[in-house]
């Protein structure tokens, strides 16, 4: 039996005005809100008013350059779910510091872009327009609902649980790491303790069963009807007696490429204080708007890293084109013009040709650009702070023509590529659980 194809995690609303994305039940206390703190810079003592979005995660870090001396600042907000408090905390060149009047404000916020003449404006209150459209996308797919409607004790369950993605993935990650040095005893004790604590209503099954659970709920609701798509392109397949052959391939480089899928994830969730801030505006296949800016921005952390995406996602859809050349009626090993050995051979942005004229397998294929993979993965973007632009030539070697995007944008096409690979793991981990590979 194929793994149930669960709803999205829901939106939901209170009176009609939130979006469960942001918004706490005020029936227990919870509030959509902004966090005032006032920092001074170590290296030359400017004080800023930090306004804080509050976001879905416990600990969330913001980095933001002094408007004084440039200098780096990391701050943090904590937050407290079940004793409804927070904190904030210095973190890098950072220093708590009485609020000053007339003191430079910086509007920073985990899961949502600020609009670049709100910056640095105070009584702003930046997320309220993109709320709107999350919600519009929400109630589109059925997904908005009213708290009066969420049943007894499923608040804090997914998939009425706030979206605290990356603090699932930390669970998550030791679970697997766990597995992968054959330590399933103890990976099993973990995923028991996520199952009571994120799943108790409909307990986990297996390390496969969450991981499952897991990349389904990140890539909702955008890539639910690509996958669908390619689903119903595959499932014919999976009758099919030469199907077994490509189990029994899939079999041997399966654990390559489960040790492929694990770093991509780390690397993404390791630089979530950057990504989170557009990663539910792409998981709602929203474009991030003209005019927006990232609040967070450490360049240095994620600057290969759509680089980095594009060479592990281009390594992983042979499958693809395998599955492709099943389609066509051929073995999955026997491409129309090319041996096996052959395509592997080619460069990654030539093995999508190979699928090209199945449009179900080239929607999951969308976000591949590569000239910014070029930039990205050989260190050739430069990126203005205070623009928040990123300046990358394209052509051979960086020869061609000054390319720019803003940095924004930058994480949202890094996110787009992630999903997309995550949205093929969903894929394979359906044929696994299918046939038994």
């Amino acid at each position: 039996m194929l793994p149930n194809l669960r709803a999205e995690p829901v939106n939901w609303t209170e009176n009609g005005a939130a979006d469960a994305y942001i918004s706490w039940p005020s029936a227990t206390g919870f509030r959509t809100m902004i966090v005032r703190s006032s920092f001074k810079c170590s290296t030359c003592s400017q004080v800023h008013t930090v306004r804080i979005g509050m976001g879905h995660e416990t600990r969330q870090t913001h980095r933001f350059p002094c408007v004084n001396c440039g200098e780096d600042m990391v701050v943090a907000l904590n937050v407290d779910y079940q004793a409804l408090a927070h904190w904030t905390e210095a973190v890098e060149n950072a220093e708590f510091a009485d609020e000053v009047p007339d003191a430079p404000i910086m509007n920073v916020d985990a899961n949502f872009i600020v609009p670049e003449n709100e910056r640095h404006a105070d009584f702003a209150f930046p997320r309220l327009t993109q709320l709107r459209e999350r919600n519009k996308v929400a109630e589109k797919h059925g997904s908005l609902i009213s708290l009066a409607d969420v049943p007894p004790g499923m608040l804090g369950q997914r998939p009425y649980r706030r979206p605290d993605y990356a603090e699932e993935w930390h669970l998550l990650r030791k679970a697997w790491s766990l597995h992968r040095r054959g330590r399933d005893h103890l990976a099993r004790q973990k995923l028991e303790a996520a199952s009571a604590l994120l799943y108790k209503a409909d307990p986990l099954h297996d390390l496969l069963d969450w991981l499952w659970r897991f990349v389904l709920f990140i890539g909702q609701p955008h890539y639910e009807a690509p996958f669908r798509a390619a689903i119903e392109v595959i499932r014919p397949l999976l009758r099919k007696p030469e199907f077994a052959d490509f189990v029994a391939y899939y079999n041997g480089i399966a654990s390559d490429r489960g040790d492929r899928y694990f770093e991509l994830m780390k690397a993404y969730f390791e630089d979530y204080g950057d990504f989170g801030q557009v990663h539910f505006h792409v998981a709602k296949g929203l474009e991030v708007p003209g005019g927006n800016v990232a609040s967070s921005v450490d360049f240095d952390a994620t600057r290969m890293f759509y680089g980095n995406t594009f060479e592990a996602f281009a390594s992983s859809v042979d499958i693809l084109a395998y599955l492709n050349n099943m389609l066509a009626g051929r073995p999955f090993n026997q491409f129309e013009k090319l041996t096996q050995k052959e395509y592997l051979k080619l460069d990654k942005a030539s093995r999508f040709d190979a699928f090209a004229g199945v449009s179900a397998f080239a929607a999951l294929c969308e976000e591949r650009d590569n000239q910014l993979r070029n930039a990205s993965h050989h260190g050739g973007m430069k990126l203005d702070h205070k623009t928040q632009m990123i300046r990358y030539r394209a052509g051979k070697g960086g020869s061609g023509v000054e390319q720019r995007v803003g940095y924004a944008t930058y994480l949202a096409r890094s996110a787009k590529l992630f999903l997309q690979a995550m949205t093929l793991l969903r894929l394979e981990v359906m044929m696994c659980h299918a046939t038994g590979a």
